[in-house]
């Protein structure tokens, strides 16, 4: 039962899957490259965030990732008469600094800036988006059954506005 083997199976049948796109939903449907949106299922990093215990806002730039430019003897505002921001160099420009990530059973996905999100094989399962349009619902409900053939269960109401939750490891009781 892994995330793996159904991409593996859903990618030989012409689909886009994908873990930990970037962001919110927005952000990773205007990412997206791929020639039929109608046969896309993907999550996104605040699906698979690692939770608020390990992390925090950066108190040097108070979260925004921005500091007014260092250099204020030589600090002019732009010809629009902007202030001039720079990264902020204590978090990188983030906004926010990673705690420690001891005690945990796995490596965080850190592959989108700004995220430290739970790899899948440690998850073990996540809510999913596709294209809710008729024919998206239509060529969902056409894959459930190599879904389930890949190990994985599918819990999810048949509506194109509704997320699939869809599940690689489980308990029985």
């Amino acid at each position: 039962m892994s995330f793996a083997r159904m991409q593996e199976a859903l990618r030989a049948e012409g689909w886009f899957v994908k873990w930990n796109m970037p962001c919110c939903q927005s952000c990773a449907w205007a990412e997206l490259e791929h020639d039929d949106l109608s046969k896309v299922l993907f999550n996104y990093s605040q699906d698979c965030e690692i939770d608020d215990e390990h992390t925090e806002e950066c108190s040097s730039c108070d979260g925004d990732g921005m500091i007014e430019s260092p250099d204020y003897d030589d600090f002019e505002p732009d010809e629009d008469g902007n202030e001039q921001y720079v990264e902020c160099d204590y978090c990188g420009g983030e906004g926010y600094l990673r705690g420690s990530y001891e005690g945990l059973d796995y490596e965080p996905d850190v592959s989108v800036s700004g995220f430290a999100c739970i790899p899948p094989e440690a998850a073990g399962g996540s809510l999913f988006c596709f294209d809710g349009s008729d024919q998206g619902v239509l060529n969902f409900k056409s894959i459930l059954s190599i879904i389930e053939g890949s190990g994985c269960k599918v819990d999810w109401n048949g509506s194109g506005d509704s997320r699939p939750l869809i599940k690689w490891k489980w308990s029985n009781t």
